[in-house]
C-alpha cells in the first residue's frame, strides 16, 4: 500500500472515531460531556503526527532545528501575521456588516461570564481590555502550548502529506489538494456539533465545509511556504499555534445576527478570510512562476 494511503487511512479512521465520539459526549450537554470532548479534539491535533510513523516517514529529516539566526524574519512572521491577519480580516467583516460591530462587551459577557465580570470591576475601557486581549494572544503560555499542540498535526500535513502530494501532482495541485484534505479532516465536528460556525449560520450546514476548506488551503499554502522557506518543521508549528491562539474578534461583534458566522469576523469566515486568502494567493502565483521558469 503507498505511503499516502496509509498515511490517510490511519489518520482519519483514528480522528474521526475520535470526533465522533467527543461529538456525542458534547451533546450530552453536561460538564464531563464537555471535558471528553475537549479530550478528543486534543488528541485528534497528534493523530496526524502518528499517521506519519506508521506511514514510516522520515521523521528525523522534517528539520528539527528552528535556525534562529536564519530564519527571524519567517519566525516573526509565523508569530506575529496570524494575528494581523485575524484583525485585518475583522475589519473587511465589520465593513461590509457594520450593525454587528459592538464595544460594549455584550457578546463578552454572553461568551464568558466571569471574564466580563473581572473587566466590570477593572474600570477600564473596553479598548484597553482588547489591547490587553491581543498582548496576551502573542505572548501567553496559551500560545506556546499551541505550537506544541499544533506540532502533533504539522509532523503529519506540512512534514509528510504535502512534500509527498507535490512529488507527485506538483507544487501547485499539491498544496491545494492538501489543503482541501486537511479541511475535510475536521467535517465530522463541523457536521455533528456545530464546531466553528455553529448549527444555525446561513448555508448550514454544507456552506461551513466549503468555508473552511477555503481556510485550511490558505494557511495550508503558507505554512508550506514558511516550511521550504525555513527547513524546519518549527515555523509551520508555530504558525498553526499562534493561527488557534490569536484574539478573537467576536470580542467586538454584538450578540445579534448571528448566522452571520459563516462570513466572520473570525478569519475562517468567507469575507474575513479574504486578506490571508490575497496573501496567499500571492504565494501561490510566485511559485508557479518561479517553476514555470526553472522548467523553460
Amino acid at each position: 500500500m503507498p505511503k499516502i494511503a496509509k498515511y490517510l487511512l490511519f489518520t482519519f479512521i483514528t480522528s474521526w472515531a475520535f470526533q465522533i465520539i467527543g461529538s456525542h459526549d458534547f451533546n450530552l450537554e453536561n460538564t464531563a460531556g464537555m471535558i471528553s470532548f475537549s479530550q478528543s479534539v486534543s488528541l485528534c491535533m497528534f493523530m496526524p503526527m502518528l499517521g506519519a510513523f506508521f506511514a514510516k516517514a522520515d521523521i528525523r529529516n522534517m528539520g528539527w532545528k528552528p535556525n534562529f539566526e536564519k530564519n527571524i524574519k519567517p519566525i516573526l512572521f509565523a508569530w506575529l501575521m496570524p494575528t494581523v491577519f485575524q484583525i485585518a480580516g475583522a475589519v473587511c467583516y465589520y465593513i461590509v456588516f457594520p450593525e454587528d460591530f459592538n464595544t460594549s462587551g455584550a457578546i463578552l459577557r454572553d461568551m464568558d461570564s466571569y471574564a466580563f465580570a473581572e473587566f466590570e470591576k477593572s474600570g477600564s475601557s473596553y479598548g484597553v481590555y482588547i489591547a490587553k486581549e491581543i498582548f496576551y494572544s502573542l505572548t501567553s503560555f496559551y500560545t506556546f502550548l499551541a505550537v506544541f499542540m499544533g506540532l502533533g498535526e504539522e509532523i503529519g500535513w506540512r512534514g509528510f502529506l504535502f512534500p509527498e502530494l507535490k512529488k507527485i501532482f506538483g507544487r501547485t495541485k499539491g498544496v491545494l489538494l492538501g489543503g482541501l484534505i486537511h479541511g475535510a479532516w475536521h467535517f465530522p465536528l463541523m457536521l455533528l456539533v456545530g464546531y466553528e460556525y455553529g448549527k444555525n449560520y446561513i448555508g448550514a450546514p454544507l456552506l461551513g465545509l466549503f468555508a473552511f476548506c477555503i481556510f485550511t488551503v490558505t494557511t495550508g499554502i503558507i505554512s508550506d511556504y514558511l516550511y521550504e522557506k525555513s527547513h524546519s518543521i518549527w515555523l509551520p508549528a508555530l504558525f498553526h499555534g499562534s493561527v488557534n491562539s490569536t484574539i478573537n474578534p467576536y470580542l467586538l461583534r454584538g450578540n445579534e445576527h448571528l448566522e452571520r458566522s459563516i462570513f466572520g469576523p473570525v478569519s475562517i469566515g468567507l469575507i474575513s478570510v479574504i486578506p490571508m486568502a490575497l496573501f496567499a494567493t500571492g504565494i501561490l502565483y510566485t511559485n508557479f512562476q518561479s517553476t514555470r521558469t526553472i522548467k523553460i
